[in-house]
C-alpha cells in the first residue's frame, strides 16, 4: 500500500512538471484483471491450487502496471520530459522488482 502511494504522489509529481493537472479514471482492464483475481478466489478452495491462482493473477496485475508505466516512460522520452522521465522509470524500476523471485 506504501509503494501504491509513492506511486500516484510520484504520478502527481509528473503532471505538475509538464503543467498538467492530475485526473483519476477509472481503467477497465485493471479492473478486469481484478475481477480474475477475485474470481479464483472465489471457485477455489483455500490450499495450493488458490495460492497459485492468487499469485498469477497478481503477476497480471504487475505485468499491466509494467507495461503501462513503460509506455508512459517512453512518451516522456519523445516529449523531451525529462523530470517525467525520470519518475516514470523510478516507479518502473520498482513494478519490475515486485516480479522478481
Amino acid at each position: 500500500m506504501k509503494e501504491t502511494e509513492r506511486h500516484v504522489k510520484g504520478l502527481k509529481a509528473c503532471f505538475e512538471s509538464i503543467d498538467k493537472k492530475a485526473q483519476t479514471q477509472k481503467c477497465d482492464a485493471m479492473g478486469g484483471l481484478i475481477e480474475e483475481g477475485i474470481s479464483i478466489m472465489e471457485e477455489t478452495q483455500s490450499g495450493a491450487v488458490r495460492n497459485a491462482g492468487i499469485i498469477a493473477a497478481a503477476q497480471k496485475v504487475e505485468h499491466y502496471e509494467i507495461a503501462t508505466y513503460g509506455t508512459l516512460a517512453a512518451f516522456a522520452k519523445v516529449l523531451e520530459h525529462e523530470q517525467t522521465l525520470k519518475l516514470l522509470m523510478q516507479t518502473l524500476k520498482e513494478e519490475k522488482n515486485a516480479t522478481s523471485y
